[in-house]
């Protein structure tokens, strides 16, 4: 099998992400209604030019004919030709429309805006405004404006738009106030940019999806309204076309010629359902630019990378409960996909506790969550297998995906209470959960949720499954997690830094938690961590992970006795709970930071990843991609000095 990965000189610079119109075009459900409704519009404004006949153009002598070369969709009660006719009536039909949405917009984006993100009284005072406006009876003034002003469409629209305001104002402001708490949001408050830089610079740019949703919805609305107003005949005066005047035409004679209305309603229907894929196709791209589009790859490529020819991938273990070979973890970036991980073999026993270590951003929970099959930002397998229990999880289908996790693999975060639904009390979310994977009765399902309760040390399992998540403590709502992962017992579980939002109080019972659910179910466990407390207190094997490859690994008391990869030793040495204990960091009474930063994604050197930081590092070690090497019982190590480093210290 052949690892393939992205060449460090073809990827592209970093922060390069693909644009708003680069996505849609990347998307056949944005696509195809934009060239139905570009092809519409051009046929509209072009009529003088593309229509084959004039609008007001008759033929007596052949009324309500039907499709032919000469009237494509035939002619009405005067012999007027249909198809000119849509033409020159889709403009008026159009603009009106468009000019509702002009009104909707001016007004209601900056008031969803300054709602959203000023709060306080402000917020208070505007939504009780929208609250008033939403209540206002829509159509019966439409219908008073057009009455009053004697057919004046153009301000029947205007007032529709600004009746439409309420609904987009509320909208708006609904995704401005969770853009509003976002940690960028108040670092620009604390670095002293001015509000309004900060609503145009930083909220508008993430809320500019849900405006341009709302945009085509409103868009879709008007050109019905329009068109109903034509209908009753209200707008352009006779015989001047609009699609409204012409169903109205059409209904007219629908039995004795049903062409017409094909073909008003038809257009009409058209450009609305097109409208409306549009607007989530709009939807989709955005959360796509911000969050990641993920992509599941099943074909590996080759590629130039020396290095993926150097590691290449062995057989799985067969004795193995999960059995990662040459498994790499992308991100999409432009249209190259660049890798977070690559070429990771790792293998965990039955019952087995594996620790995953290293610094933030070296790949540790890209490669657990693609174990898991949920992905963050973006990233998908695009190299390597992930065997688990003999079965390729791969190679699997979405639904046969969605059985194996819970089941098989459960996964618990790094914070509980975001991972918990706030709507919904604890019996509930974990009698959802209990239900998945097992068709029994709801009496049933009620004691499977006071024994998950009762597994995870939770006194008074009743009380617990009637509170809220924000009735609970950390500590509290981290051992639900776990009992929620626990719910399909599962044979691994995958613990995403499991305590390190919990004071050192809760760690311990956390830690001593999941010891005792490992004895008593037998399942294993990867904990992914920065705290080698965690590792000696809970693990059996530590791997550890640098710019996306396993740098060393190995049972725990050779990787803290003897560790044979400069980068582990340093680790040991930066972390409090190790500097002063035993072994070759023992004598260095004060921590050590370890120089300089894991290099960008795409930017990853030829040679060993850690040589710009490594103090030991020789010319060999940056001169080409350095493979595994044993190093002892089940102990390897990516570093070509690695039989000097457990001779003693290098100079």
């Amino acid at each position: 099998m052949t690892a393939a990965v992205a060449t460090t000189t073809g990827a592209p610079a970093p922060g390069r992400t693909p644009g708003l119109f680069t996505s849609l075009l990347r998307r056949p459900a944005a696509v195809v209604p934009a060239a139905v409704l570009l092809v519409i519009v051009i046929a509209c404004a072009a009529a003088g030019l593309l229509a084959p006949y004039s609008a007001t153009a008759g033929d007596l002598a052949h009324p309500l004919a039907g499709p032919s070369t000469a009237h494509l969709l035939g002619t009405d009660q005067l012999g007027r030709d249909v198809l000119s006719r849509l033409m020159y009536g889709g403009l008026p039909t159009l603009l009106y429309s468009l000019e509702a949405v002009v009104a909707a917009l001016v007004v209601g984006v900056p008031l969803g805006l300054l709602s959203g993100s000023a709060g306080g009284w402000i917020d208070r005072t505007l939504m009780q405004l929208v609250d008033i406006g939403m209540s206002a009876p829509g159509m019966v003034i439409i219908l008073v404006v057009v009455s009053v002003f004697q057919g004046e469409v153009q301000l029947a629209m205007i007032a529709l738009g600004l009746l439409s305001v309420p609904a987009l104002a509320r909208n708006i402001r609904g995704a401005a106030v969770a853009v509003r708490h976002e940690l960028f949001v108040d670092a620009a408050r604390v670095s002293g940019l001015p509000p309004l830089r900060i609503v145009f610079r930083h909220i508008l740019p993430r809320v500019r999806g849900p405006v341009l949703v709302q945009a085509t919805l409103l868009t879709a609305m008007s050109l019905l309204v329009t068109t109903g107003l034509a209908f009753l005949g209200f707008g352009v005066a006779p015989p001047q076309p609009t699609w409204g005047s012409m169903t109205s035409d059409a209904a007219q004679v629908l039995s004795a010629s049903p062409w017409m209305l094909i073909g008003a309603g038809g257009v009409t229907g058209c450009t609305v359902l097109c409208l409306g894929l549009l607007g989530d196709a709009i939807r989709d791209a955005m959360v796509g630019a911000w969050a990641g589009e993920p992509v599941r790859s099943r074909t590996a490529t080759v590629t130039a990378d020396p290095a993926a020819r150097a590691d290449e991938p062995a057989q799985p273990d067969p004795a193995a409960l999960l059995s990662l070979r040459g498994l790499t973890v992308s991100f999409r970036r432009g249209d190259q996909d660049v890798p977070i991980a690559r070429g990771i073999d790792l293998d965990i026993l039955a019952g087995e506790t594996v620790g995953l270590v290293g610094e933030s951003g070296c790949g540790k929970t890209s490669v657990a969550r693609a174990i898991v099959g949920l992905p963050r930002g973006g990233g998908h397998v695009t190299a390597g297998r992930i065997v688990f229990g003999g079965q390729d999880v791969t190679a699997l289908s979405p639904a046969e995906l969605r059985r194996f996790r819970g089941a098989q693999v459960a996964l618990v975060s790094q914070e509980p209470i975001t991972a918990l639904d706030p709507t919904c009390r604890i019996g509930t979310l974990l009698g959802r959960a209990v239900r998945a994977h097992a068709r029994i009765s709801r009496r049933e399902v009620r004691e499977r949720v006071l024994e998950l309760l009762r597994m995870v040390r939770l006194p008074d399992p009743e009380h617990v499954a009637r509170l809220y998540p924000h009735e609970m403590s950390g500590g509290m709502a981290q051992r639900v997690a776990i009992a929620r992962a626990l719910a399909g017992r599962p044979r691994l579980l995958v613990a995403d830094e499991p305590t390190s939002a919990l004071d050192v109080t809760l760690q311990s019972e956390i830690l001593e938690l999941l010891r005792s659910l490992r004895e008593e179910t037998g399942m294993a466990i990867l904990i992914i961590t920065h705290d080698w407390g965690v590792v000696a207190d809970l693990c059996d094997r530590s791997v550890v992970m640098y710019a996306g490859q396993i740098a060393e690994q190995g049972p725990v008391e050779d990787l803290f006795r003897r560790p044979a990869h400069p980068y582990t030793g340093m680790l040991l040495a930066s972390h409090p709970s190790t500097a002063m204990g035993d072994g070759p960091v023992a004598d260095r009474a004060l921590l050590t930071a370890i120089p300089g930063s894991i290099p960008p994604l795409g930017e990853w050197p030829v040679g060993c990843r850690f040589g710009d930081r490594c103090p030991h590092a020789v010319a060999d070690c940056l001169s080409g991609p350095v493979q595994l090497l044993d190093v002892g019982k089940e102990h390897r190590s990516r570093c070509l000095r690695s039989a000097h480093l457990l001779e003693g210290p290098l100079t």
